[in-house]
């Protein structure tokens, strides 16, 4: 830019300069030969009409009032020039007045306009051409100079925290890019550490959670087979058995979600079948809120454990059976979606800004604020998308599209 506007300048000021230079020949040129035809006339020499190609001379005793002298003289007063056009050719023209009346000069420059013409031709092809080559020398002058900040760019890209790869730092012979390149190692060396640590706490989750939840399982499933028990003792042993398969399926998912991409060959589910389960376990919380459950379900396999999708399942349905009362919950699921639909409270404004947030609850919300966000995770994780639309008092929508989930 830069060298666009010095080469643009100095254009515009050779353009004005010759101008100049033009305009004082001109009249210094007009003024002489002009002094020279009043001597001439003084000395008693009689002028004439001259009218040659380059050059015409008019004589007029009464130059306001003469039809002899051409109209584009009318308006030249003495001591000045003008450029006028005559016959299709181009003069510069002065007049000088004597004590026998006025004496005009036309000097034909058309040579001279296109001399004019070919200068300022040749000025904006120069700084066309000096534009274009300056350009040509910054293109190549940064490359030369951004090739090692496109290589470090480059490895940057391909550098992923938690797999095997090499320092970045070594090679560079620039002492600013080989301190980013540092800065850069220093930083994938610290969320090394962390996913290290990350992956360590699953490994010992999987099994510190899981066992002692088996041994709980199993105690609980002695209890429900005893034969003395009344029927209170009854329904408390058979709500622990459904805490511990509830608890076992958000160990799954938290599990699920901790460990790297890609999911076991045993991780496949129905989300039909298993909303079967989420609603029959809210079956007494539907009846004690007096609402409506509307189920339209198609057969619809997912790459991910059963305690994933009930995760996902369970939450959206219990928060749709928090905000209901006397109302309806209707529940779609296909190979194409998941739909959650309820007729109650709905959500503000606010609350459906970060309603996916970690730990976020609205006002007189129980619970720690962790299951959509729980939701929002499990559906980033697999490539889902989920999108909400809420009115108060009319009820809220939660939309989860599963295209290419399997």
């Amino acid at each position: 830019m830069a060298t666009f506007i010095a080469c643009t300048a100095f254009a515009v000021a050779t353009h004005e300069v010759v101008d100049v230079i033009q305009d004082k020949i001109m009249r210094e040129t007009l003024a002489r030969e002009l002094d020279m035809l009043a001597a001439q006339q003084r000395a008693g020499m009689t002028l004439v009409t001259q009218t040659l190609a380059s050059r015409r001379v008019y004589v007029s005793a009464h130059p306001d009032h003469d039809p002899a002298l051409p109209p584009v003289l009318d308006k030249i007063n003495q001591g000045h020039y003008r450029t006028v056009r005559l016959h299709g050719h181009t003069f510069s023209a002065s007049r000088i007045d004597t004590v026998r009346g006025s004496i005009f000069l036309m000097i034909n420059i058309d040579t001279v306009a296109a001399l004019k013409y070919r200068l300022i031709q040749l000025g904006w092809m120069t700084l066309a051409a000096t534009i274009v080559l300056a350009l040509l020398l910054a293109f190549v002058f940064s490359s030369v100079i951004l090739r090692p900040v496109h290589r470090l760019a480059d490895r940057l890209t391909a550098t992923q925290p938690g797999q095997a790869h090499t320092p970045i730092s070594a090679g560079y012979a620039d002492k600013d890019l080989a301190r980013i390149a540092r800065s850069f190692d220093a930083l994938v060396a610290r969320f090394d550490a962390a996913i290290a640590r990350e992956k360590a706490f699953t490994e010992d989750a999987s099994h510190e959670l899981r066992t002692p939840l088996a041994v709980t399982a199993g105690a609980v499933e002695l209890l429900a087979g005893m034969d003395n028990l009344d029927t209170r003792a009854q329904q408390r042993v058979a709500r622990a058995q459904e805490g511990c398969a509830r608890m076992a399926r958000l160990i799954s998912a938290l599990l699920f979600l901790a460990r790297e991409q890609g999911g076991g060959a045993s991780d496949h589910s129905d989300a039909a079948r298993v909303v079967g389960d989420v609603l029959s376990y809210q079956q007494a919380a539907l009846a004690e809120r007096r609402i409506e459950a509307v189920v339209e379900t198609e057969a619809t396999p997912l790459a991910v454990p059963d305690g994933v999708i009930y995760s996902v399942l369970h939450n959206l349905i219990e928060n749709a059976i928090r905000h209901t009362r006397d109302g309806q919950l209707f529940v779609q699921v296909s190979p194409e979606r998941i739909r959650i639909r309820d007729t109650g409270s709905g959500m503000s404004a606010e609350t459906q800004a970060h309603v996916f947030a970690r730990r976020y609850r609205s006002a007189n919300s129980p619970g720690l604020g962790l299951g959509l966000y729980l939701v929002y995770r499990i559906c980033e994780r697999q490539g889902w998308s989920i999108a909400l639309t809420s009115r108060e008092q009319v009820g809220t929508t939660f939309d989860i599209r599963l295209d290419g989930a399997v």
